[in-house]
């Protein structure tokens, strides 16, 4: 449970600050194009914000597929340990059938051994 709300709180966070960034994006084109310089000067301007925003992209990136490759590990993990799990049920419920077979195998011989008693009671 606490991973699932500690998962929530990283889409959220990732969300947030994708939002923010884009924001941060948008405001920095537009606060860009209305400032008072020559063309050039804005070309040049926006080109240099891109690049940073580019660096800073791969950067965050690089965390979010390290933590993306941690979410992989730990559910591969997971996974392991539900099959290993369920070999283990898989066993036990065999252990439960071969034990529920003996005890059938011994009353339906029982039930045999019975019906002949009967049977040799009444031919008499």
């Amino acid at each position: 449970m606490n991973n699932s709300n500690n998962e929530n709180e990283k889409s959220i966070f990732m969300a947030v600050f994708f939002s923010l960034l884009a924001g941060f994006v948008a405001g920095a084109v537009v606060g860009m194009l209305y400032a008072p310089k020559a063309g050039k000067e804005i070309r040049k301007d926006i080109k240099d914000k891109g690049e940073e925003l580019l660096e800073m992209g791969e950067k965050n990136y690089e965390v979010i597929s390290d933590k993306t490759k941690d979410l992989l590990d730990k559910g591969k993990e997971k996974l392991s340990e539900l099959k290993d799990k369920g070999e283990e049920l898989i066993e036990k419920g065999k252990v439960k059938v071969g034990e529920a077979k003996e005890i059938i195998v011994e009353k339906v011989k029982k039930g045999k051994k019975e019906a002949q008693e009967i049977s040799d009671y009444l031919q008499n």
